[in-house]
């Protein structure tokens, strides 16, 4: 129960990380070895298959318990099983499920199923599986024209190998540079006084 507890607090510890400012997320990821990815990767694995075993339990606990409150009523007084009560029993179940599976849908996002592969994802190896040939292509082309993305991969590559985080930090930092290049250049086209002069 320790590695989940353990695997839980790196889940929020990303979720803040993610809220932070990108050059904080940027500094986190340049500094991580190899080392430190392996060890989270592992502890995350451990840490997810108590979570599963855990949510498993305490769903199937709460939607019986709650059951149970609902049958014990249904039957306080005679023990007699008729179609309506039976139809009120499995309704009940099935209403019990869907409102459990709906608060865990909404927990999701924070550390449910879908945040667990979200933090397995970012620290994946680059692979066909994680990257796309097109989100590779752009990450390459980034660190060709623009030389903070070159620094980063330089800096993490001295470190070790590029993860699937490592692609979408410096395909945003060469849109960071792209965007203020556009800026730059329409603010210039604005200070020459180039505009569309009417036709009339």
């Amino acid at each position: 129960m320790i590695a989940l507890f353990k695997g839980l607090g790196l889940l929020l510890q990303d979720n803040e990380l993610y809220r932070s400012p990108f050059e904080k997320q940027v500094e986190h990821w340049k500094r991580l070895s190899d080392e430190q990815i392996r060890d989270e990767v592992a502890l995350l694995a451990k840490a997810k298959c108590q979570w599963l075993m855990v949510s498993i339990v305490l769903w199937q606990a709460s939607s019986l318990l709650i059951l149970g409150l609902i049958t014990n009523y249904l039957w306080r007084d005679d023990f007699h099983i008729t179609f309506t009560r039976v139809v009120v029993v499995v309704g009940s179940w099935v209403a019990i499920l869907f409102v459990i599976w709906f608060m865990a849908n909404m927990f999701d996002h924070t550390a449910g199923f879908e945040r667990w592969m979200k933090a397995f994802n970012s620290r994946a190896r680059i692979s066909s599986d994680a990257d796309s040939v097109d989100e590779v292509a752009e990450a390459l082309e980034m660190a060709r024209h623009y030389p903070e993305v070159l620094d980063y991969k330089q800096a993490v590559t001295a470190n070790r190998e590029l993860r699937h985080e490592d692609i979408r930090i410096m395909r945003e930092l060469g849109r960071m540079r792209q965007h203020s290049q556009l800026v730059g250049e329409l603010n210039h086209i604005g200070d020459d006084g180039l505009r569309l002069q009417p036709a009339f």
